[in-house]
């Protein structure tokens, strides 16, 4: 699998003087499209709205990490259905390598509330929203998450083209059908 995007500061900030060898620090991270049964996909944030997700830690399964970052960031519990691709961001101001991957998932249970105080402290809510009226949200955020906010500004636009990557993709799977083992219901993405 090739990556979907790949990232440079000069690719968002224009304007950025460009940094002579730089020794990037590879992190490996994950975001989750968690899917609830009315087909509507969780966004995380106090200002603006991203997919949750967060680093991968040290001797973690991505997979571990995509079902802890879940329970951490929107408090509920989650299937994982397919990667559906990742993306590579070279963050020069940081010096770091980001490799991200993202994962649908579907809502397993209750929805709930952010399990980690510091999801709780700073205030993140958890909305959810029609695939496409996150799309129309996040590529609002693409143009107005100003350059201060560094890091949310490769999230957006990741976070962006993945959710209209998933869209072009048609992957349009029923909840329902899945969980119960009936025949194609419908799409859950309408």
């Amino acid at each position: 699998m090739k990556p979907l995007l790949v990232l440079k500061d000069k690719d968002i900030f224009p304007n950025a003087i460009p940094k002579e060898d730089i020794i990037y620090k590879f992190r490996l991270a994950v975001k989750i499209i968690v899917v609830d049964p009315g087909g509507k996909v969780a966004l995380v944030g106090t200002k603006y709205r991203l997919l949750p997700g967060g680093g991968v830690e040290e001797g973690e399964k991505i997979i571990e990490a995509v079902k802890r970052e879940c329970r951490e960031e929107v408090g509920c519990n989650i299937e994982i259905d397919k990667e559906i691709a990742f993306t590579e961001e070279y963050r020069a101001q940081i010096a770091r390598h980001q490799q991200t991957h993202f994962f649908l998932t579907h809502l397993v249970g209750n929805k709930g509330v952010p399990e980690t105080t510091q999801e709780n402290e700073q205030g993140i809510e958890v909305d959810w929203y029609k695939l496409d009226d996150a799309i129309v949200l996040l590529e609002k955020e693409v143009v107005e998450i100003p350059h201060e906010s560094y890091n949310a500004c490769f999230n957006a636009r990741t976070h962006f083209a993945v959710l209209k990557e998933l869209k072009n993709l048609g992957i349009t799977y029923n909840l329902e059908a899945r969980l119960t083992g009936t025949p194609n219901l419908g799409h859950i993405f309408n």
